[in-house]
């Protein structure tokens, strides 16, 4: 009797554990069905940068920046004004390529009088674009956190 009842035990437990779906426990990393959508599947990453242009403004302290992008194929282009409280504004374009959830950019832009070129680097992450400095990715109190504007504003 006792083998029995500890048989249908587990017998049970495993059927429980056939039936259970397992969640993925980041959404961004995936890509997301939606019951609405049919068979239809969604990428939030690529969906942030498309053809069409897009643009974007962070503000740190007294400064801010506008950032206006699209992606065709993996390749980004686009433009970037950075607007300093004490220093000199840099206006120029962008670009680069789209790997994943990372964007790898050639900043060329006028400050001071000058032609300069930089590297960027910026991650796409809950609908937002984030400046990388160093391999440290900013938030809201250490760098530019760019969210979706309206591009008439630009």
């Amino acid at each position: 009797m006792k083998t029995t009842l500890f048989a249908s035990a587990i017998l049970l437990l495993a059927i429980a554990s056939c039936n259970q779906t397992q969640q993925k426990t980041n959404p961004e990393e995936y890509p997301v069905n939606d019951p609405l959508l049919g068979n239809i599947t969604t990428d939030t990453v690529n969906s942030v940068l498309t053809e069409n242009e897009k643009c974007f403004t962070a503000a740190l302290k007294n400064d801010s920046a506008f950032l206006k992008l699209k992606n065709v194929d993996g390749k980004v282009e686009g433009k970037l004004w950075n607007k300093f409280a004490e220093k000199d504004n840099s206006k120029g374009t962008l670009s680069g390529t789209m790997v994943g959830d990372t964007l790898n950019l050639n900043y060329t832009f006028n400050a001071e009088g000058s032609t300069s070129e930089r590297p960027i680097k910026m991650l796409i992450k809950d609908g937002k674009i984030y400046e990388v400095y160093g391999n440290q990715v900013a938030d809201r109190n250490s760098g530019f956190v760019y969210e979706t504007a309206d591009c008439k504003d630009f």
